[in-house]
């Protein structure tokens, strides 16, 4: 795995002890969690505030740092790590508490990120949103993931840009890769039941309004909601398998994949990518673990 610090210096892969790249359909897309070797100077370079670069040149800021001394001696200097935590840059600020509330009416949702700390210029796909509250004291990513679920999509990030995608068209994009090893299977229709409800409203006029009853579900109130947005709002991936395959620093979520022997292709919902480069002892590793998902509406 390839990372920098100071934007162009390559941290060695020796030095990674270990790390894990993950891509998520969530409002922040994209983390790395690392443990680098590093001495009490060379730790300067992965303080909180600094940033770290993938291959793909994917800015991530440091959030949490700790040096951790591991015990042994190299020579005489006793070898010790960087524990850290990095988040994607431009939308960092979606991640903090808010001071003073953020209210938009029909605002776009790049401007919602903007307005919530986001450096993003824009979102591929982009919508406006009727409106969108995150109050003092709040962190704005749960409201913006409560605005994707009205509008019936999420956000991914490829290619250095973040993309709103409907789930329908999701499911309809051509597959990147066909996964052959065996893979968990996860499937229960009983607790989709009780976990994916059915919502419902009232008009302006005080009628009862309701999204996707077409299935017996748990029922919730929304409130102020429209009966298009309720809809949506039933539509969601459901985790249906997780597979552990061959290291591959490209897989994303948001991907389509081909399951062998099965007829429908799944949508990554989160990538993992692990590298240990077996430092001070520890086992060796590179694999890509990927957790997929299928629509239910």
């Amino acid at each position: 795995m390839e990372l920098y610090y100071n934007k162009d210096k390559l941290i060695r892969g020796d030095w990674i002890k270990k790390a894990i790249l993950r891509s998520d359909l969530v409002p922040v897309p994209l983390t790395l969690e690392a443990e680098i070797r590093a001495d009490r100077e060379s730790a300067l370079h992965f303080q909180v505030g600094n940033s770290i670069a993938t291959y793909a040149g994917d800015e991530l800021e440091i959030i949490y740092s700790e040096y951790k001394p591991s015990g042994k001696v190299q020579g005489s200097t006793e070898a010790a790590y960087v524990h850290l935590i990095a988040i994607l840059k431009p939308v960092k600020g979606v991640s903090f508490i808010k001071q003073n509330a953020i209210i938009k009416y029909n605002a776009t949702l790049a401007e919602v990120y903007r307005a919530c700390g986001a450096t993003l210029r824009s979102i591929e796909g982009d919508f406006a949103l009727p409106r969108f509250a995150c109050l003092a004291g709040e962190v704005p990513t749960f409201h913006i993931s409560r605005a994707l679920q009205e509008a019936g999509g999420v956000v991914r990030w490829r290619h250095g840009k973040l993309a709103f995608i409907p789930l329908s068209s999701l499911l309809n994009q051509k597959a990147t890769q066909t996964i052959t090893s065996l893979t968990d299977d996860v499937d229960s229709g009983f607790l989709e039941r009780h976990d994916v409800p059915s919502f419902y409203s009232t008009d302006a006029d005080g009628v009862v309004i309701s999204g996707n009853k077409a299935k017996l579900r748990a029922l919730r109130y929304q409130p102020g909601t429209s009966e298009i947005a309720l809809r949506n709002m039933t539509s969601c991936l459901v985790h249906a398998r997780t597979a552990k395959i061959k290291y591959n620093i490209n897989t994303a979520a948001g991907d389509l994949v081909n399951i062998q022997g099965a007829q429908t292709p799944l949508a990554v919902i989160t990538s993992a990518t692990v590298f240990s480069a077996g430092t001070d002892g520890d086992p060796q590793q590179q694999f890509t673990k990927v957790w997929l998902g299928r629509l239910e509406r």
